[in-house]
C-alpha cells in the first residue's frame, strides 16, 4: 500500500493509531524544526515529516501521482513551491503543539478538580493518618492474646534472608507464618501468647509458654512486618497533592494514588477487624 510509505518516513509500524502518530512526529519534528536546525536537509526532512503526519491522519489527500507540470523557470517555481511547503509544515507544527497544550491543560483541570481531587484529598488525608497510626504501632505497648496451637505445616516458605518458614493454626482459626519452628512451639506445650500491635492489633510474633521459659518465634508475611513498606506507600497521596505539576510524573502518581493506593487502603481498613481497632483507637 502506498500509505506504506508514510508510516515508514514516521518511523512506524502500518496500522499505528493517531495518538501514536502524533507522538512520533512531535518527537522526529522537534529534531530538524527550521527553528532549531537550519541545515537544508533538516528543512527537507520536516517537510516530509509533516506531510507523512497530515497524510495519515487524513488532513491531507494521498497524491494520485507524482508529475510536475512544466514551468519556463523550474529552479524559481521549485524553490517557491519549497518555501511554500515549509510554511506550511511549520503552520501545522505550531497547530499541533497549541492543540497538544491545550488537551494537556484541559487534562490537567480534569484531574485536579471536581469530585476526583476532593477523593484524593480525602484519600491524602485518611493515608496520612495511617501513616501516623502505623508509626505509633511501633513504639507503643503491645497486646496479648492466648492461644492454643491447633496445628502447622514446616518449611511452606522462605523468608528474605533465605529463612524457612512455617505456617502455624490457632484454635481461633487464625494463621500466622513463622521461621525458625522448633519442638517447644507444639510438643512441649500448645499454649501460646499472641502478641499483636496496640492500635491495629497486626501480628508481631507467637510466644510459647513454657514452665521454666517463653520462647518467641517472629511472625512473618504480616501487615506489622511490612510497616516500613505501608507508611511510606499510605503517604503516597499527601506527596500527590503537594507534587501538583504540569508533568507526566504527576499524572502517574495521581492514577497510582486513585487506584492503587486507595484499593491497598480499603484493604487494610477492612480486613481483620482494623476498622473496629481503629474508632477505638486500640482498645478494642
Amino acid at each position: 500500500m502506498q500509505k506504506n510509505k508514510y508510516y515508514k518516513i514516521l518511523k512506524l509500524e502500518p496500522g499505528a493509531t493517531d495518538k501514536e502518530i502524533r507522538k512520533q512526529y512531535r518527537l522526529l519534528a522537534l529534531k530538524v524544526h527550521p527553528d532549531h536546525n537550519s541545515s537544508p536537509a533538516a528543512e527537507e526532512e520536516f517537510i516530509r515529516l509533516t506531510e507523512a503526519q497530515d497524510i495519515l491522519l487524513g488532513k491531507k489527500k494521498l497524491p494520485s501521482s507524482y508529475s510536475r507540470s512544466k514551468s519556463n523557470s523550474p529552479t524559481q517555481t521549485t524553490e517557491a513551491e519549497k518555501e511554500i511547503r515549509k510554511q506550511e509544515a511549520k503552520k501545522r507544527y505550531t497547530e499541533q503543539i497549541i492543540k497538544d497544550h491545550i488537551e494537556n491543560e484541559l487534562y490537567f483541570r480534569k484531574l485536579t478538580n471536581g469530585r476526583r481531587w476532593k477523593a484524593l484529598q480525602l484519600s491524602a488525608l485518611f493515608g496520612a493518618l495511617l501513616a501516623l497510626l502505623l508509626s505509633l504501632d511501633l513504639i507503643l505497648p503491645n497486646h496479648y492474646q492466648e492461644e492454643d496451637v491447633v496445628g502447622y505445616r514446616r518449611n511452606l516458605a522462605y523468608a528474605p534472608n533465605g529463612q524457612q518458614i512455617s505456617l502455624v493454626k490457632t484454635g481461633n482459626d487464625d494463621y500466622f507464618w513463622i521461621s525458625r519452628i522448633t519442638f517447644s512451639l507444639y510438643g512441649r506445650s500448645r499454649r501460646v501468647l499472641v502478641e499483636s500491635s496496640w492500635v491495629f492489633h497486626n501480628a508481631i510474633r507467637l510466644i510459647s509458654r513454657e514452665k521454666l521459659r517463653n520462647k518467641s518465634f517472629d511472625i512473618h508475611f504480616s501487615f506489622y512486618a511490612a510497616s516500613w513498606i505501608l507508611i511510606p506507600l499510605f503517604l503516597v497521596p499527601a506527596f500527590t497533592l503537594w507534587y501538583k505539576r504540569k508533568k507526566i510524573s504527576f499524572t502517574v502518581l495521581y492514577h497510582f494514588s486513585m487506584i492503587g493506593i486507595n484499593a491497598l487502603i480499603i484493604y487494610f481498613i477492612f480486613t481483620d477487624n482494623r476498622w473496629a481497632h481503629l474508632l477505638t483507637l486500640g482498645f478494642l
